[in-house]
């Protein structure tokens, strides 16, 4: 299996993290590393994937928490009695959720992606993290600068403090919006769209949005690590929603505590 990590946070003392890309079981669109029940793929193979998946990584896979990602700006906080939902099914993943904060070790928490990107934030001091699902939804709402602001008030976490990983997600090329998307208030004010003559719509750059949204909220731009990988681009290596027409495996953030 291949997988990505942000340089600036590999040498976190007890984190750990990837990003995945295909390498595991699948067919079509799945293929290969489907990491997702709700997307049609056969259940019995993404279970593999994610057995597969923990094992190589190093952590257990009945611990794992996922969410539903509904496309919001909801987080939710991590306890002990939420570990294991959506481990091995859809039903049990967090409704509601398209963010999840914790400081429990041992506590693997996954999003999944095809296009939007997934982010790690991490506060080493206060021993918190948060992992992200952002697509143009939930980047129109500040779910980036919500999950700061949530693990300030509940954590203590600092903004000064946080370092952040944005994942591969669609590149401003690839990424056409409506006009209300580029009439948002958020978007217009962190001047996040792109027009081009060339262009029939308009597109907005998701990773200078969501960087914005956090060094609004304080967070260090030299604390923000982007990849510059975009799933259609590199559909080869990414599960794409817009490359696939629609009907695409998912790809992963992982991230735990060790210690």
């Amino acid at each position: 299996m291949q997988f990505l990590r942000f340089a600036s946070l590999t040498n976190v003392p007890g984190l750990r993290h990837a990003v995945t890309t295909r390498g595991g079981t699948g067919h079509g669109p799945y293929d290969a590393l489907n990491l997702a029940y709700h997307v049609g793929d056969d259940p019995a193979r993404v279970t593999e994937n994610r057995l597969r998946l923990a094992k190589e990584l190093g952590y257990d896979a009945a611990s794992l928490v996922a969410a539903q990602q509904p496309h919001k700006w909801r987080a939710s906080f991590v306890g002990k009695h939420y570990v294991g939902r959506g481990a091995f099914d859809w039903d049990s993943a967090l409704p509601h959720s398209d963010a999840m904060i914790l400081q429990m070790s041992q506590v693997p928490v996954l999003v999944q992606v095809a296009d939007c990107a997934p982010l790690l934030i991490v506060d080493e001091e206060k021993h918190t993290l948060a992992v992200v699902h952002a697509g143009w939804r939930g980047a129109v709402e500040g779910i980036a600068s919500e999950v700061v602001s949530r693990m300030w008030m509940t954590f203590g976490a600092r903004e000064e403090r946080l370092k952040v990983g944005i994942g591969p997600c669609l590149c401003t090329d690839c990424f056409e919006i409506g006009e209300e998307v580029a009439e948002a208030e958020r978007v217009v004010v962190l001047d996040a769209v792109v027009r081009r003559d060339e262009w029939d719509k308009p597109h907005l750059d998701l990773r200078l949005l969501l960087r914005r949204d956090l060094e609004a909220f304080g967070v260090s731009p030299q604390n923000i690590e982007v990849m510059p990988h975009c799933p259609r681009c590199m559909n080869d290596l990414f599960f794409s929603h817009r490359a696939q027409g629609g009907t695409a495996g998912r790809f992963g953030l992982v991230a735990w505590w060790q210690l």
